[in-house]
């Protein structure tokens, strides 16, 4: 019987056969993975094994080639050289502002999502990394780290490796990770913090979900909501006064500044789902831009300071509002 050979990787290292075929070939039922196991079509270096048995980096895992042809599995021969079945619809990788073997760090664009739809940045991260022979891995899948919301643009962050995940997502949970956003908001702001509840999730008359932003908590959905606020100039759209300010989040709520703006009285500019006015002729509905990263020392080669400076757009939007920030 002829079979087909994949090498284990370091993200594959000590795991379960079972668990790595499970991600390997997902359309593959659980209990048809222990039937193929028990009878010798997937083995590890040449031998029969248990479901159980654990893989070491750089063993062979070997498939019968009708299972994995029948699943769409590839070979290494074609990871190394990118020939794998792919969608030809999905966008390009956008900018890549930092890249190593444990993280992706990328230039989201406006209105892409960063997961959860047909032509997601997870998806493309996906494609970008089976294409990478280097960093295959058998059960191993980049995802993104941290919450980004589909309209807003700037840095967000893909692991490429297992101790790369582990190691952000540890710090975003001790709040080792600051993240600073540049926003575009109505009104006048005002330098402090902002210490609130949001409650998710609700949906509006236009038939998408918002958050609702309060001082009390209303049910098991509520979540205490914190972020500092410093306003760096002032400027007027359409004659009422607008400010750039510079949002550093502590806890990562979903639309927590475009929520939080919107009960102070100060909602981004053109924000329509929190009460920002519409933008004549503009290609986003508002500006709100993921700019900054501040990262803690670490052993796996991510500098302290991610800095994204605003995109052309944004500040052309912010000349219109008579806003000179050139050190932005």
């Amino acid at each position: 019987m002829d079979f087909k050979d994949f090498t284990a990787s370091n993200d594959d290292d000590n795991r379960r056969l079972d668990k790595i075929i499970r991600v390997f070939i997902p359309d593959l039922p659980l209990s048809e993975i222990y039937k193929l196991i028990r009878k010798g079509l997937i083995r590890i270096n040449q031998k029969k094994c248990k479901a159980e048995s654990r893989v070491a980096a750089g063993d062979i895992i070997s498939i019968a080639s009708f299972i994995a042809d029948s699943k769409g599995a590839s070979t290494d021969e074609t990871k190394a050289t990118g020939h794998e079945k792919k969608s030809d619809k999905l966008p390009s990788l956008p900018p890549v502002v930092f890249e190593n073997q444990h993280i992706l760090i990328l230039n989201k664009p406006y209105n892409m999502s960063v997961h959860g739809e047909e032509n997601s940045l997870d998806k493309i991260v996906l494609e970008y990394y089976r294409k990478n022979a280097a960093a295959s891995s058998l059960s191993f899948k980049p995802g993104p780290l941290h919450r980004i919301d589909k309209k807003t643009t700037g840095l967000v962050v893909f692991s490429k490796s297992l101790e790369g995940a582990r190691w952000f997502t540890e710090k975003i949970k001790n709040h080792e990770i600051t993240k600073l956003y540049y926003g575009l908001f109505q009104g006048k702001v005002k330098d402090g913090d902002w210490r609130d509840v949001i409650t998710n999730d609700r949906e509006n008359s236009a038939g998408f979900f918002t958050v609702n932003a309060g001082n009390e908590i209303i049910d098991e959905n509520s979540r205490y909501a914190l972020s500092h606020v410093k306003a760096l100039a002032y400027g007027s759209y359409n004659g009422d006064p607008v400010s750039l300010a510079k949002i550093h989040i502590e806890t990562g709520r979903k639309h927590q500044i475009r929520a939080q703006s919107s009960l102070h009285k100060t909602p981004l500019l053109g924000d329509l789902a929190y009460g920002g006015k519409k933008i004549a002729g503009s290609r986003q509905d508002f500006f709100l831009q993921a700019s900054e990263l501040h990262i803690p020392e670490n052993e796996l080669g991510i500098p302290s300071l991610i800095e994204l400076p605003l995109s052309d757009y944004f500040k052309e939007m912010l000349k219109h509002c008579d806003i000179n920030k050139s050190d932005v």
